[in-house]
């Protein structure tokens, strides 16, 4: 006899995309399940590429400062937008990876290397640029 144990199905409702973002089902904190929304994978990887490709051709077009106030009007924008209930994870994540790609093109302006990452953290702290701030309530 072969003992199978407790299995657990956990039944998987469909989400969809509208708007830029992913709606699915979820749990609230009271256990209640609640239409929850996040940024599309198609979205949040369109606005990466396209600030890629914004980067690599802008980099060496303005001065440090110039290019600074458009990468924070960049993030702002963004940030704006899809910055509603629990879409908080992914806008950390969209930050993260915005300060990598700046990284990369900043130290691709010459031969030499602009910044090593404790002085790009550095000058980040001197001259912050926008972080996720208060989500917008659907509820």
């Amino acid at each position: 006899m072969y003992s199978t144990g407790l299995v657990h199905y956990r039944r998987k409702f469909p989400s969809f995309d509208f708007l830029g973002f992913t709606h699915y089902w979820g749990k609230s904190r009271n256990g209640k399940a609640r239409l929850k929304r996040k940024t599309s994978k198609k979205r949040f990887r369109r606005a990466l590429v396209t600030l890629n490709q914004w980067l690599q051709q802008k980099r060496n077009a303005h001065k440090l400062p110039q290019l600074w106030q458009a990468i924070g009007q960049k993030l702002r924008g963004h940030f704006n937008y899809f910055g509603v209930t629990d879409n908080g994870h992914a806008l950390y994540h969209f930050e993260d990876a915005v300060h990598k790609l700046v990284f990369k093109w900043l130290n691709r302006r010459s031969q030499r290397r602009s910044f090593r990452w404790e002085s790009f953290l550095r000058y980040l702290a001197w001259h912050p640029l926008p972080r996720p701030g208060r989500l917008v309530s659907l509820y």
